[in-house]
């Protein structure tokens, strides 16, 4: 089955669609939720009541839950801040969010790129396909780690942290699919998952979930 996939003209795509899919998924231990902030600083919890888990980690894809956007962590442990602490955070992490916005698109285009991949290889052969698009995913690539280093300051990263994710996507391009799951796990503020069901659009089914989903864990 392999040697078949490989020797295809369609096996580089989809190696690479592979690695594109298992790089988008990512383990949350028990109580930690991800999350997302609208415009109007509303608050959307990604809450499983019945996860898949691994080594008793839930098993979570950021391009399926937070395509081409920033997510963040939160956490039912985490001190609770006021109401207006807890606005503030969020309005930084909105600002945040917009200006990664140039990057999401960067990581769009990529994901372009390597849909349209097999499909020209069906039409060109897989030589002439890897340079009309796997040519220009490495350009991406390229262009998004000298934007994330000049604007490390404003992401709040270290040149270390900058260093390792342009590493991972200049090595592997295929990887700036999902660029934007890298920059949101580099950050690790969290703020508490309670408070944060508060202000999301449906409060009262958004605790019930959460409640459910540490009931599954804890096994009840």
């Amino acid at each position: 089955m392999l040697e078949e996939i490989a020797s295809s003209r369609f096996g580089f795509w989809i190696v690479a669609l592979i690695i594109a899919t298992v790089d988008a998924s990512f383990l949350l231990k028990p109580g930690k939720f991800a999350f997302s902030i609208s415009n109007a600083n509303h608050v959307r919890l990604r809450i499983s009541s019945s996860p898949f888990t691994i080594r008793n980690r839930e098993l979570a894809s950021s391009f399926l839950s937070f395509p081409f956007q920033l997510f963040f962590i939160s956490d039912i442990d985490a001190i609770e801040q006021t109401t207006r602490e807890t606005f503030n955070a969020l309005s930084r992490m909105r600002r945040l969010s917009r200006q990664t916005m140039i990057i999401s698109i960067l990581s769009a285009i990529a994901t372009f790129l390597l849909v349209l991949g097999p499909c020209a290889a069906g039409i060109l052969g897989v030589q002439l396909s890897i340079i009309v698009f796997f040519v220009p995913l490495y350009g991406l690539a390229i262009a998004t780690s000298v934007l994330l280093w000049r604007r490390r300051r404003r992401f709040g990263f270290s040149n270390s942290n900058v260093l390792k994710i342009s590493a991972e996507i200049i090595f592997c391009p295929v990887l700036l699919v999902n660029i934007t799951k890298r920059i949101s796990l580099a950050h690790k503020s969290e703020l508490n998952t309670f408070r944060l069901a508060s202000l999301s659009s449906s409060p009262i089914q958004t605790m019930a979930a959460i409640h459910e989903n540490i009931r599954y864990h804890k096994g009840d």
